[in-house]
């Protein structure tokens, strides 16, 4: 049988000493059971694997959906569900299986269920089976789900761990301004691809079956730029390193040769130290206004907005400024510039105040770090080296950094942390991309020379997005590190998979014997919380807590309080929004079309984040265990933002990533900027 010949493949491959595969056999009889809703005590799920078909578990009448899953105590390989029906059986329904019960993979789906014996030849693995009902056969009121025999057949040999490989030769046509057509050549697997998953910039859009190398991308906007991939997928839910990359822009829904015209009576509204509130009278446009500019003299663009008010930030006091604004319409025309205003700032300063240019780069200054005299070394994503920089601005490299990989997406050299002790050890902790995985490695930087690297922690998942990479040490002492779920939604809730969490190590890399799954071995023992997405921003507050940021798909994004061994809810729970029920609740979430965090900072209990799509810092204060009054500076202003850090001197240092996402080296355009605390 398929599974028998997939426990002798996979053996060979983990182990010198071929060994022969469990034969298939009922699995299920007597295991316990877990049921949506049961009809009556006399219908229960355990009469469904209790090997008698005068027994059965009937849910209760006119209910959908209606499910029984079964625990078969530990993950197996599994080739036949044998589903024997009473006259009220499932019209339309999916046999799933999953590791963790919260992520369910589908091994078989029909609208077409014929009652009676079903016995389905399925390929998957799993520790639960499922057989979730999603129509009745028959409709009535006083129907339930009858299922008088649950039987899962299967073998306890080596669980299939090996990954499709990545699609190919992704291609985009038919490009609409609301759809394109995605061809891609198949992905192929030691057992079989089961499913493909698109995705747009790092955001889930769909699922489409292996049997389909093709798709018509709908609901896209005009103008707009999009670059999606495909990911493989198999029975056991092992996924693939992404295609490549189809980039291409929408055109414009309509032929549209008219620039708005230009907003009127452009006019400051209130000043500070450090900020300008502007008001203006709308353009109008032959189809419509979609979004302002703002400008400031000898600066160019310094903010944006949708309305006809915007407030710029970065000023410096007492000092006068000249703004204009456009207007631009859905496919970018631009409108003239309205009528100038000279604005002069007070004296004094504010909570978030001027902004000074530290230096520029050509690549992705990811992480963020200081050295005792004050200067700054930061990681450059695609470059793949790290450089001292002091606050005047002046670099040297200290060194390229072995064994980083980029991905064509967010991989590469990413986040960086300094020694508690970096006076005694010169100890610095990198989290990089390398071939196969994402790793943290230590280097000892003296003379301005890193060498001595130390690989401490390997297998962290690794995909063109969902990278993770961030790196703080904690008040305990200890090393935290923030993984990505490596584009694969079962990594976060299970345990053993170093994917979608955070992850608590000594300094040398072992994991400390307090942390919470350390008795579960394996790499339990590494996990400090899990249920996460792709961890972005770690910060520590003056009572030694550990703050969090991370993305999320497409709905929310988070700010959370790390507990140790919680578990934050991701795939099921994305923010507020999903099956939320259990899970730890964030202290702070934003639209995904605000924010994107990235780093995360605190200055005196306040949190400072940095926004990639958002482009802006967020600044909210921390009011005991909640998040307080949330401010938003520079939106516009500067773009996407990366990382911010607190500085020595007490400012706070922000890196920009505008650039590509391609790993190529040199190909970006971003600052170092020195933001004031006031």
């Amino acid at each position: 049988m398929l599974a028998t010949a997939l426990a002798v493949a996979v053996t060979s491959l983990v182990s010198a000493a071929p060994q022969a595969a469990a034969a298939d056999t009922l699995l299920s009889q007597g295991k316990p059971t877990t049921t949506s809703v049961v009809g009556g005590a006399q219908y229960a799920g355990a009469m469904a694997v209790d090997g008698n078909s005068a027994t059965r578990w009937s849910s209760k009448g006119g209910v959908d959906p209606g499910w029984i899953y079964v625990d078969l105590g530990s993950n197996v390989n599994i080739s036949r569900v044998r589903l024997q029906w009473d006259l009220s059986c499932a019209k339309a329904y999916t046999v799933d299986t999953s590791s963790d019960k919260t992520n369910w993979t589908s091994v078989y789906t029909t609208a077409d269920g014929k009652g009676g014996v079903e016995d389905l030849t399925v390929t998957g693995s799993g520790r639960y089976v499922r057989m979730n009902g999603t129509t009745r056969c028959r409709t009535g009121g006083g129907f339930g789900y009858s299922l008088q025999e649950f039987q899962v057949f299967g073998n306890s040999g080596p669980v299939d761990g090996e990954p499709p490989s990545a699609p190919t030769d992704l291609v985009a046509s038919e490009i609409k301004s609301d759809s394109a057509k995605l061809t891609w050549k198949p992905a192929t697997d030691n057992v079989a691809v089961t499913a493909y998953d698109i995705y747009n910039l790092g955001q889930f859009q769909k699922s489409v079956p292996a049997t389909s190398t093709t798709t018509v991308m709908t609901g896209l906007k005009p103008n707009v730029n999009y670059g999606f991939y495909v990911n493989a997928r198999d029975a056991a839910g092992n996924v693939s390193q992404a295609s490549n990359t189809a980039e291409f822009k929408t055109p414009p829904a309509q032929d549209d040769p008219i620039p708005p015209t230009a907003p009127k009576n452009l006019r400051s509204t209130a000043q500070t130290a450090n900020s300008v509130s502007l008001a203006w009278d709308a353009a109008t446009d032959n189809i419509g206004v979609t979004r302002y500019e703002v400008y400031a003299a000898g600066e160019g663009k310094v903010g944006d907005s949708t309305g006809t008010t915007a407030t710029i930030g970065g000023r410096k006091a007492n000092t006068e400024y000249a703004f204009t604004v456009k207007a631009f319409d859905a496919v970018g025309n631009a409108g003239p510039a309205s009528n100038e205003v000279k604005v002069k700032t007070k004296s004094g300063g504010d909570q978030v105040g001027a902004v000074t240019q530290i230096a520029t780069d050509n690549d992705v200054p990811w992480g963020l770090a200081f050295l005792p005299d004050g200067s700054g070394v930061y990681a450059r994503r695609d470059a793949q080296d790290i450089v001292k920089i002091t606050p005047s601005g002046q670099k040297t490299t200290l060194g390229k950094v072995p064994g980083v990989s980029g991905t064509n997406g967010e991989g590469g050299l990413l986040g960086i942390e300094l020694s508690p002790t970096f006076a005694v050890d010169h100890f610095v902790y990198i989290y990089h991309t390398a071939s196969g995985d994402n790793r943290i490695v230590r280097a000892k930087l003296e003379n301005n020379s890193l060498s001595g690297y130390e690989t401490l922690l390997t297998g962290i998942p690794r995909n063109k997005f969902h990278n993770g990479g961030r790196l703080r040490f904690g008040a305990d002492g200890k090393l935290y590190a923030g993984t990505g779920d490596g584009q694969n939604k079962n990594n976060p809730q299970n345990k053993q998979s170093l994917g979608g969490k955070v992850l608590r190590l000594n300094p040398d890399g072992t994991p400390p014997a307090d942390n919470p799954f350390f008795a579960e071995g394996g790499n339990a023992r590494y996990v400090w919380t899990y249920g996460h997405r792709n961890v972005q921003g770690l910060a520590v507050d003056s009572q030694g807590r550990m703050w969090q940021a991370e993305l999320g798909d497409g709905t929310m994004d988070e700010v959370n309080l790390l507990q140790k061994g919680g578990n934050f809810g991701w795939p099921g729970c994305e923010g507020t929004t999903g099956s939320c029920s259990g899970f730890i609740a964030p202290k702070k979430t934003f639209s995904t079309s605000s924010a994107s965090p990235s780093g995360l900072a605190i200055v005196n209990d306040v949190l400072f984040l940095a926004a990639l799509r958002g482009e802006r810092l967020y600044r909210m204060t921390i009011s005991g265990s909640s998040v307080g009054a949330t401010t938003a500076h520079f939106e516009g202003t500067y773009g996407r933002l990366r990382t911010p850090e607190p500085a020595p001197d007490g400012s706070l240092w922000v890196t920009t990533s505008n650039g590509d996402k391609d790993s190529t080296a040199g190909n970006s355009n971003t600052k170092i900027l020195r933001v004031a605390l006031n």
